[in-house]
Order: structure tokens, then sequence, then C-alpha cells
């Protein structure tokens, strides 16, 4: 998941990137993080303008919580640099390097320049060629696993 999407979480309590939040916790799907997203998450949130939103213990509370919860990966390759290239933000290398080297069948993100770019390095890289590259409220309406049914009352 784009770090963009766990921001909006943090400020906002409805909203697709909120559902997927709550789905994770409950365990409908796994997300992946590295050192680089939990730091592009902590350093952004940590901009003057997320002071009327969060406090500096509120930051590094969310990002901690993710940490100890999420499938952490702890060295991730760098992308090759052909695959960078195409990229209309070079700095969200990672986030692919991340699916890849996990195998992640979705990216979510906010971001419009990476899933247009998505269907470039999608076809040109093999290991990325299942990877689908999608809004929040795309992955809510069509890829998130139906919640575990509760026990049936008679």
């Amino acid at each position: 998941m784009d770090p963009n999407v766990l921001i909006s979480t943090a400020i906002s309590a409805v909203g697709a990137p909120r559902e997927l939040l709550v789905a994770w916790y409950t365990g409908r799907f796994e997300m992946i993080v590295s050192y680089d997203l939990l730091y592009e998450l902590e350093a952004v949130l940590m901009r003057p303008w997320f002071r009327r939103k969060l406090t500096f213990s509120d930051v590094v509370e969310y990002v901690m919580w993710i940490r100890e919860r999420a499938t952490f990966v702890p060295d991730v390759p760098p992308l090759e640099e052909w695959l960078v290239e195409p990229l209309p933000d070079p700095d969200d290398a990672y986030l692919v390097a991340l699916t890849k080297e996990r195998g992640a069948d979705y990216l979510v993100t906010g971001d419009r320049g990476l899933r247009e770019a998505a269907g470039w390095f999608t076809t040109a890289e093999p290991d990325l060629r299942s990877l689908a590259v999608i809004p929040p409220r795309d992955f809510v309406q069509q890829a998130l696993p139906s919640p575990p049914e509760g026990p049936r009352r008679p």
C-alpha cells in the first residue's frame, strides 16, 4: 500500500482508505511494508500542515502500530534502472521493488501517475505481470476479500 493511502487514513475517519485500514487490521489481507515506506509515511506526516490533525506523538504511534502489525520486509533490493526510468516519480521505485520482492498481487495507490506507469512495467517485467496497481476504492469494491461469516443463528 502506497504511503499516500496510509496518510489518508491517518487524517480521515471515512472513505476507502479507512475501509482498507480496517479490513487489513481485521485480517482480510496482508499489508507489506519496508523501511522506505515507513520512513516516507512518517516524514510526510511530520510536515507542519499535518499538525492541525496529528501531534508528533500521534504520528510516531501510528507508524509504529503499522510496523508492528504489517508484514515487514527489511531488505528490498533496488529496482533495476530500466524499470525506474518510466516512473513519473523515481522516488516511488521502492514501492514497485517491494511488490516485486514479495510477489504482491496489488499495489494500492492514490497516485494516478504511478497507476498509469503500471501498464508499462507490468508488461516489461515478468515478475510484475500479475501486479494490479489500483486506487483504494477499486480495491475495496473489486479485490477485497469478503469478511468471514460469523456464527449462524437459528
